[in-house]
């Protein structure tokens, strides 16, 4: 029987590089590679220990943090200003809806940066790239402190998001080179928890600072700038380069010892030729894939209303609102969604660890679609977590019930994020920088517009019930057609590849 029509595209291309002879039901064959406990190694390694499948667990573990803590800045950062827009406001003479942008628009240039960072990887590799995009954060963050104007406050935000977006993008790559199939759910985990637990994290910590009059907002964008330093040696020390070219690996080894590979750079090859333009051309190339693009599309319909929730603490419960809290209780607010996310990290990447671990021991055949099952539950909570928290901004019965919703919302994140970028990396391995472009793209760029006209929304509506009951309306609409399909005709879709395609890939 043959693996490639049984097993997805991206397995089956990682076993026949061994030419593993696929089993069902009694022992693997002898030529494949196992745990102790007896589960298939996805992908198969080489016997190469510089191989970062077959890096230690510490090595592995300590780049893994590195690089969840460099996405994690990239959306924390936003919100440790984002309680003070009243002190930004009168700071720069604009109203306070306005001053919120100086934390929320930034996200649009996450959605560019990974046009230019991913196919720069492929040629520098991806340390390089990570810490010159470290290095120059922090250069806009100390811009944005020293600010003197709505303009350039505004403008060094923005290149902050564009640079700090390297991590973004090649994090997961990383973790997808790192990490074999059944372990990389947790690992996943990992990552997006400190990704959808960050802009609470940051709320929770600006208030703090911005509370204190010595200190004020510009503080905030100091910490974030010595922040990214810290993070900048982390990455020095802990992240290696993970791309690991099999046809250059031998020649590479003899070139440098352990400790030189480990601090300096190793430059990829570049083995199969390819140009410039093919490089620029590759994060465009997985928009072609229904399997990714669709329930990319539809997880930033179900997240998009992470930034106006973030950007809006401040005008719903601060200075003004019914519940005229001061900025550090503005600050305090955003311990809902820390508190959801890690509920939904404790969740959703052991159950999708289990999923693959469970196929795997059995000897059965692994399809990534029976990760989709775990979206049920983010999709419940986030619905539920939006309508409460509109219709308690409505109709209020206490801060707590409001805070409430948004840990819900924030718990269902956690899940879906884990869930489906686990799900992506697996249809395509050999993709994964690819496939993460049109999933973070698909919601930084559905989520930015709403930190712009929820505000006004609420207002002409006279409370937020309708705009929220919109928002929880949507992910359940177009399930069937996101994640619904998949769930039905996944394989298939995977398989055939790119749109409208007539045969497999």
């Amino acid at each position: 029987m043959s693996i490639a029509t049984d097993v997805d595209t991206g397995v089956a291309e990682k076993l026949t590089e061994v030419h593993v002879t696929p089993y069902n039901g009694g022992s693997p064959s002898s030529s494949m590679k196992t745990t102790k406990h007896g589960v298939i190694l996805v992908p198969q390694p080489t016997d190469d220990p510089d191989e970062p499948l077959n890096w230690s667990v510490f090595k592995k573990h300590a780049a893994l943090i590195v690089l969840a803590l460099d996405s994690f800045l990239l959306k924390f950062t936003p919100t440790l200003i984002a309680p003070g827009a009243h002190a930004l406001a009168s700071q720069f003479h604009t109203p306070a809806s306005t001053a919120t942008y100086i934390g929320s628009a930034p996200t649009i240039t996450s959605c560019i940066g990974p046009f230019i960072w991913i196919p720069l990887s492929h040629r520098f590799g991806r340390r390089p790239i990570l810490l010159f995009g470290i290095a120059v954060t922090m250069l806009f963050a100390i811009g944005v402190a020293r600010s003197e104007s709505y303009a350039q406050a505004l403008t060094c935000r923005m290149f902050m998001g564009l640079f700090a977006s390297a991590g973004l993008c090649i994090a997961p790559a990383a973790i997808s080179d790192m990490f074999f199939l059944h372990e990389k759910g947790k690992r996943m985990g990992v990552y997006t928890f400190m990704l959808v637990c960050a802009p609470y994290a940051g709320g929770i910590a600006g208030g703090a600072v911005q509370y204190n009059k010595s200190l004020g907002w510009r503080w905030s964008m100091y910490l974030a700038a010595i922040m990214y330093a810290a993070l900048l040696v982390l990455m020095i020390f802990f992240v290696p380069e993970t791309i690991f070219e099999r046809e250059c690996a031998a020649e590479e080894s003899k070139k440098r010892k352990t400790v030189e590979r480990r601090l300096l750079f190793r430059t990829p090859q570049n083995p199969n030729g390819h140009s410039w333009a093919h490089d620029f051309n590759q994060p465009w190339r997985m928009w072609a894939y229904p399997a990714v693009v669709l329930p990319s599309i539809w997880y930033g319909v179900a997240g998009m209303t992470e930034v106006c929730n973030t950007a809006g603490l401040a005008l719903n419960f601060g200075a003004g609102s019914r519940y005229n809290f001061n900025v550090r209780q503005v600050g305090f607010c955003f311990t809902s969604g820390l508190i959801g996310a890690a509920i939904g990290e404790f969740f959703g990447g052991p159950i999708c660890d289990l999923v693959a671990k469970r196929t795997l021991a059995r000897g059965e055949l692994w399809k990534p679609e029976k990760l989709l099952n775990v979206c049920w539950s983010g999709l419940a909570a986030i619905v539920v977590g939006l309508l409460v928290y509109g219709l308690e901004l409505n109709y209020p019965t206490g801060w707590a019930a409001a805070l409430t919703g948004l840990l819900l919302h924030t718990f269902g994140q956690e899940v879906l994020v884990t869930c489906l970028l686990t799900y992506l990396t697996d249809c395509y391995p050999d993709d994964a920088a690819e496939v993460t472009i049109v999933f973070q793209v698909c919601l930084n760029l559905i989520a930015w517009p709403q930190a712009f006209y929820v505000p006004l929304w609420i207002d002409k509506s006279a409370g937020a019930k309708v705009p929220y009951i919109f928002f929880a309306s949507l992910p359940i609409v177009l399930f069937p057609f996101g994640i619904g399909l998949l769930m039905w005709k996944g394989p298939h879709i995977r398989t055939r590849g790119k749109w409208m395609s007539s045969k497999s890939t």
